[in-house]
C-alpha cells in the first residue's frame, strides 16, 4: 500500500451501516495521514460531486457498504479502479453472514475477482457463534484461516431483580406505573448515576421510548437520551456526540448501538429484560470496558421469574462464550436473480456455464444445481430482464433499472400512522409487516405503553380507539422480537429441574451470576408450579388443561414451539372442522379449542400418530396460507422484478398472487425465507420423535386454576412490564369532548340564510341567528357553501337538482335538532360519520348525563370507522 500509487483502489473496507462508515472514516483518516494514504467513504448519502472526484482520482482505501459495492461494480470507470483491489475487509462479518445482505455480498466478491483477480479477504467480528462457517462464508471455496481471541476477557455479567421500596411506592404514584416498574426504573437510574458512561439496551424501539419517557417524566435533567433506528440520523448522531463528549451519562438504545460505532469509553452496559440470545448480550456487554485495565461489565435488569431464569442462563453462556450457531442463508433465488442480471450488465454476452462457475465459488451457492440456475434465468426472461440465446444470456433494456432498483435486499417497509379516533391525534407508527400479518379489525395491540383496538386500516393509517379490555394484547413491535434459541430454553428447563430438588445454593450462584434474592424468587416460582401442576423441564413436557385451553409446556425455544404449534393446530383444525387457536412463547404453546372443551389427550394422541416425514409437507401447506407468507411473497416478487417496487400490498389480491407464482422460483424462495426465519423443522422432528420414543416424558394435568408457569402466557403473553392498565372511560370521554368542542362548524340560518363559522365551544347553549334572531339553525361542515346556495336558488324559483334537494332536507333536519337540543345537537353532528339522521337517533335517547351522550357518540364513531369503506 505504501508504494506511492494513488490509482486504482487497493483496499475495500465494507461495513454494514452508513453510521459505521462515517465512524471508520474518522478513525482511519489519522492513519491515512501518517502512512500517506488517501481514505474516503462512499455510500448512498455521498454527494454526486464527491463521487465524480473519486472517479477521477480514487482513494487508496475506500470505505463502503454492501449495497454501494453493488452499485459501483457495473460502472466502467469504477470497475477500472477496482481492478487493483488487493485486500477486502468486511467489518462486523457476523451481522452480514446471517442474512441476504451477506449472500449478496458473497456474490459481489466473486464478481470482483473477475475484475481484480484473487485478493485477500479479512473478516472482523467480536461475536461469531460458528467461526469456521463464517470464515467459509467469506472465503467461498478458498482455504480459510480463523484467528481467535477471547471475546469478553475479564468480563462481569450480573442478573438483578430490583425489589420495590417505600421510595418506589411514591415514584409509582407519581408516574402512574406499578411498584415493580418503579423499582426497575430507580435501579437503572442509580446505576447510570454511579458510572461514567452507560448504555441501556432494550429489545424494541417502543421499550426504548417508554423507558426514555418515564425518565423524562421523573426528571427532565436525568441526562439520559434515546437512540433507535426509527429516529432521524441527525437525532442519533447528536445523541452519539453528546454521549461521547460526556455531556450526558446514558443512552437508552436498541440494536442500533450494538455495532462498533465510537461513542467514547463506556464503563457499564445495562440490559433491560432478557436479551433473548447469547450473541446479543456478548455484543452489547462488549461495548464496555475499552479503557486500559477496565473490565467489560454488564447488568441485566429482569422483570419476572421467567425473565430471571432466561437471563441467568444467557449470562452464564455469555461469560463461557457459548454463542449460538450462525446460520448462513443458502441458495437464495432472489439474490441470485439480481446478481445474474448484474453480471449481464458487466458483460453483454454471458455463458450460462460461466455464470454457474462464478456463483458456485461463493459459500451460499456452492451446491447450486444447473437446473435451479436455469429456472431463475427463465423467470428473469419471463419478466423481460434477459433474453436467452441457447446457453448465452443477453440483457434487455429493463435490466438496468431492475438492477439499480434492487441494490438492497432489505424490503422498503411502509409505515402506517396510528390515529386515535378519540383525540384525532397521531400516536405513533406501525410497520407494514405488522399491518399485513396481524392488523385485523378488533385486534388489541400495545404501543407507547398503552393498549389500543384496531377499528380500520386505511391506505396510510391505522384507526384505533383505547382498548376496553387490555388483556391478551400483542405488542405493536411483535415483529422485532428476537427468537429465544433452543439451547437457551433447554438450559432454562434444566435449571428448573435443579431448583425443584435439593441443591447447593453457593455452587449454583457461582455457576449462574445471580444473587440470593433472585435465587429465592425463581425457587418460589418453581415450587409454586409444583403445588398446582407438574414441572416442565428440558426432558419433561406438561400438557396442562384448564377451561377451553391446553397449555403445552415445552422448553424448546421460539422457533421449535412455533413449528410444533403450526403442525398440531393444522391437524387439530382438520379434525374439528373449526379453527383451533394458538399462542406461542419460548416455553409454552396455548391451544384454544373451538367447542370450549380442552382435550390434552387428543393433542398427545395427535403427536403419537404423526409420521415425522409428514411434518415438512404439512408446514408447506400451512405456511403458504399465512398472511406472513403472502406479504413476504410480495417482497420476493419485487426483488425478482415481477412486481413494481412501489406496489402496495393492499392494492392486490394476495391469494391470487400466491396462486399465480406457485411452482416458480419466486414461490420457492418465499417459502425458504419464511421457513428459515420463523421455523426450525429439523429440531422439531427431533423433539416429536423424542416424545414418541419416550426420551421426552409427557405428563397430562387437569387443573381447576391455571399454574404459575401458565399464567404468564395466558394473562399478558409475557409482556407484563409494558401493558398499561385500561384507560379509564371518564378520561376517554374527556378527550372526546375536548376534540368535539374545539371542532369548527358552519351555522346556517334557515330563515335569513346568514352563515358563519365558529368552534362548538363558542356557540351558546341555545344559539340564535345574530342577524334575525331565529333559532332554526343548521349545523354544517365548515367548508359547506353548497347548502346555502341551494336554498337561495330554491327560494328564488330556480331549478334545484336531486342532490341539492337532499342537501336542503338534511339542513332542515339538522336545524330541527339544533332548535330542540341546542349546542348538544351541534356537538353530536361535529363527530365523524354522524349526520342529522344518526344524530336524531342518538339525541332521542334522552341521556341522563353528558357522559352517556358522549358514550353513544363514541360508539357511533367506532362503527363508522369500521364500516366507512362500504359507505357511498
Amino acid at each position: 500500500l505504501r508504494e506511492g500509487k494513488t490509482s486504482p483502489i487497493s483496499v475495500l473496507y465494507v461495513a454494514p451501516l452508513r453510521a459505521l462508515n462515517r465512524d471508520l472514516l474518522g478513525r482511519l483518516e489519522w492513519w491515512g495521514v501518517e502512512l500517506g494514504l488517501k481514505v474516503q467513504v462512499r455510500h448512498g448519502d455521498t454527494p454526486a460531486s464527491q463521487r465524480r472526484r473519486q472517479a477521477i482520482a480514487p482513494p487508496d482505501i475506500l470505505i463502503t457498504t454492501p449495497e454501494t459495492l453493488q452499485a459501483i461494480l457495473p460502472g466502467s470507470t469504477m470497475r477500472r479502479h477496482l481492478s487493483g483491489v488487493r485486500f477486502v475487509i468486511v467489518d462486523e462479518v457476523h451481522e452480514l453472514a446471517q442474512d441476504k445482505r451477506g449472500v449478496q455480498l458473497s456474490l459481489a466478491l466473486e464478481r470482483l475477482t473477475k475484475v481484480a483477480g484473487e485478493f485477500q479477504r479479512i473478516g472482523l467480528s467480536a461475536t461469531v457463534g460458528s467461526p469456521t462457517r463464517v470464515a467459509r462464508f467469506l472465503g467461498g471455496t478458498r482455504r480459510v484461516r480463523v484467528c481467535r481471541r477471547p471475546y469478553l476477557k475479564d468480563s462481569e455479567v450480573h442478573v438483578e431483580y430490583p425489589l420495590p421500596t417505600e421510595e418506589d411506592e411514591q415514584l409509582a404514584r407519581r408516574l402512574m406505573i406499578s411498584r415493580k416498574s418503579a423499582a426497575r426504573l430507580r435501579r437503572v437510574r442509580e446505576l447510570v448515576e454511579s458510572h461514567r458512561s452507560v448504555l441501556v439496551f432494550v429489545n424494541t424501539r417502543d421499550m426504548a421510548e417508554i423507558l426514555s419517557s418515564r425518565f423524562k417524566l421523573w426528571d427532565k435533567a436525568s441526562g439520559v437520551e434515546v437512540h433507535h433506528s426509527s429516529l432521524s440520523s441527525a437525532v442519533r448522531i447528536e445523541a452519539e456526540r453528546r454521549f461521547k463528549a460526556e455531556e450526558i451519562k446514558g443512552i437508552i438504545c436498541t440494536s442500533s448501538m450494538e455495532l462498533g460505532i465510537d461513542v467514547g469509553s463506556v464503563d457499564l452496559v445495562i440490559q433491560y429484560m432478557s436479551p433473548r440470545q447469547v450473541f446479543r448480550l456478548v455484543q452489547r456487554v462488549g461495548r464496555s470496558g475499552h479503557r486500559a485495565g477496565e473490565k467489560s461489565k454488564g447488568i441485566v435488569i429482569t422483570v419476572d421469574p421467567d425473565d430471571i431464569l432466561e437471563s441467568m442462563v444467557i449470562a452464564r453462556r455469555t461469560v463461557s462464550e457459548e454463542i449460538e450457531e450462525t446460520l448462513v442463508p443458502e441458495q437464495s433465488f432472489d439474490v441470485l436473480a439480481h446478481q445474474v442480471v448484474g453480471m449481464c450488465l458487466e458483460d453483454q454476452d454471458m455463458e450460462m456455464s460461466q455464470i454457474l462457475k462464478i456463483v458456485r465459488r461463493s459459500y451460499p451457492y456452492r451446491k447450486l444445481s444447473a437446473g435451479d440456475l436455469v429456472r431463475v434465468v427463465r423467470q428473469l426472461e419471463d419478466e423481460g430482464m434477459l433474453w436467452v440465446d441457447g446457453t448465452r444470456l443477453r440483457r434487455r433494456r429493463a435490466a438496468w433499472q431492475f438492477y439499480f432498483d434492487n441494490l438492497s435486499t432489505i424490503p422498503d417497509i411502509k409505515k402506517y400512522r396510528i390515529t386515535d379516533i378519540v383525540s384525532n391525534q397521531t400516536i405513533g407508527t406501525l410497520d407494514e409487516e405488522f399491518v399485513a400479518t396481524r392488523a385485523e379489525r378488533g385486534t388489541n395491540f400495545i404501543t407507547k405503553g398503552e393498549t389500543w383496538t384496531i377499528l380500520d386500516v386505511d391506505e396510510n393509517k391505522v384507526i384505533v380507539s383505547p382498548a376496553s379490555d387490555p388483556r391478551g394484547a400483542i405488542p405493536g413491535w411483535i415483529g422485532e422480537l428476537i427468537p429465544v434459541p433452543y439451547e437457551v430454553a433447554q438450559e432454562v428447563g434444566r435449571v428448573r429441574g435443579i431448583l425443584a430438588g435439593e441443591f447447593d445454593e453457593e455452587q449454583l450462584m457461582e455457576t449462574y451470576p445471580i444473587g440470593s434474592g433472585e435465587l429465592s424468587i425463581v425457587r418460589r416460582y418453581v415450587r409454586s408450579q409444583l403445588k398446582r401442576s407438574s414441572l416442565p423441564t428440558d426432558s419433561r413436557t406438561v400438557l396442562e388443561a384448564s377451561g377451553d385451553k391446553v397449555i403445552f409446556h415445552g422448553c424448546f425455544g421460539t422457533k421449535v414451539n412455533e413449528t410444533i404449534s403450526r403442525v398440531l393446530a393444522s391437524l387439530l383444525t382438520a379434525r374439528f372442522g373449526a379453527a383451533v387457536g394458538v399462542k406461542v412463547d419460548p416455553y409454552r404453546i396455548v391451544f384454544t379449542f373451538p367447542d370450549g372443551k380442552a382435550r390434552p389427550k387428543l393433542i398427545l394422541q395427535t403427536i403419537m400418530d404423526l409420521d415425522t416425514d409428514h411434518v415438512m409437507p404439512i408446514l408447506r401447506i400451512v405456511m403458504k396460507r399465512t398472511s406472513l407468507f403472502k406479504w413476504r411473497l410480495v417482497h420476493v416478487a419485487k426483488r425478482f422484478g415481477a412486481m413494481r417496487r412501489d406496489v402496495d400490498y393492499q392494492s392486490i389480491s394476495l391469494d391470487r398472487l400466491a396462486l399465480a407464482f406457485e411452482d416458480t422460483p419466486i414461490f420457492e424462495e418465499t417459502m425458504r425465507e419464511v421457513m428459515l426465519e420463523k421455523l426450525d423443522v429439523e429440531r422439531t422432528m427431533d423433539v416429536l420423535a423424542g416424545i414418541k420414543n419416550g426420551r421426552i416424558q409427557v405428563e397430562v394435568v387437569q387443573t381447576p386454576k391455571i399454574s404459575s408457569m401458565a399464567s404468564s402466557v395466558l394473562g399478558s403473553e409475557g409482556f407484563s412490564d409494558i401493558i398499561a392498565p385500561e384507560t379509564p372511560l371518564m378520561e376517554i370521554m374527556a378527550i372526546l369532548k375536548r376534540r368535539l368542542m374545539t371542532k369548527r362548524v358552519r351555522l346556517l340560518c334557515m330563515n335569513c340564510l346568514a352563515s358563519w363559522k365558529a368552534r362548538v365551544e363558542e356557540v351558546d347553549e341555545h344559539p340564535q341567528c345574530p342577524n334575525c334572531g331565529s333559532r332554526f339553525l343548521a349545523s354544517l361542515r365548515p367548508g359547506d357553501n353548497q347548502t346555502g346556495e341551494a336554498l337561495r336558488r330554491q327560494r328564488g324559483g330556480g331549478r334545484v337538482t336531486p342532490s341539492q334537494k337532499e342537501l336542503i332536507e338534511k339542513a332542515r333536519l339538522a336545524a330541527e335538532l339544533v332548535s330542540e337540543y341546542g349546542r348538544k345537537a351541534i356537538m353530536t353532528m361535529a363527530a365523524r360519520g354522524i349526520g342529522p339522521q344518526t344524530a336524531a337517533r342518538i339525541l332521542q335517547k334522552m341521556h341522563e348525563s353528558e357522559e352517556d351522550l358522549l358514550r353513544d357518540i363514541f360508539s357511533q364513531e367506532k362503527l363508522y370507522a369500521r364500516t366507512r369503506r362500504f359507505w357511498d
